[in-house]
């Protein structure tokens, strides 16, 4: 299960991609408000990624608002064609692209890669426990998402999208647009920068 976020993540598993491709085609046919289901539809998710990519409500807001605005300028130039989530994905990538300029705006700099991966454990996996447990999780959240932003965003966006948004490498493929070796590379390094980070925060 995916790191737990303000909100919950919402994903198109149980949506008909006919259906959203029928709200695409009626706002190209000039009806704007067939657009609002899509946005009530992934608000939550898109803002929830970007959050983690930037690590601020406001700058999340403002970069899943102008995703939503970015896509919806492009709709003539998206091609689901039947594929399941789709939309969802090309949301996405949006979004991540417009996490990632502001982050460049910001002249965040990546640091040089230092370590090799050596695990393939999701750094998120869910652990139910006890109720007792519980009381810790919020604790945890805040740690996770400040090892989170220390890593490069090229290591920050294939966590937010395997480990937190529990997608296939086959999604996240087309999102990144890097091919699915690239991308369990990066993966695993990743997790390896996230571990040294939460060892960091330890000392």
């Amino acid at each position: 299960m995916a790191l737990p976020i303000e909100g919950a993540t919402l994903h198109s598993d149980a949506t008909c991609p006919d259906e959203e491709q029928v709200l695409i085609n009626r706002c190209l046919a000039g009806e704007p408000e067939a657009f609002r289901p899509l946005v009530q539809r992934y608000q939550r998710v898109t803002f929830a990624v970007a959050l983690r990519m930037l690590g601020s409500r406001a700058d999340a807001e403002d970069v899943a608002q102008q995703a939503f605005a970015d896509a919806y300028a492009a709709l003539d130039r998206f091609h689901g064609e039947g594929r399941r989530r789709a939309f969802y994905t090309w949301l996405l990538r949006i979004a991540i692209n417009r996490a990632k300029d502001l982050l460049k705006s910001k002249k965040r700099t990546e640091e040089p890669l230092s370590a090799e991966a050596e695990g393939g454990h999701a750094m998120f996996a869910h652990d139910p426990g006890s109720p007792e447990a519980h009381a810790g999780q919020a604790e945890e959240r805040r740690r996770l998402q400040a090892a989170l932003l220390t890593l490069p965003p090229k290591y920050r966006e294939v966590l937010v999208l395997k480990d937190v948004e529990g997608l296939a490498y086959e999604e996240i493929g087309p999102i990144l647009r890097l091919p699915i070796t690239t991308l369990k590379i990066r993966v695993l390094r990743a997790r390896t920068r996230m571990r040294v980070a939460l060892g960091e925060a330890h000392r």
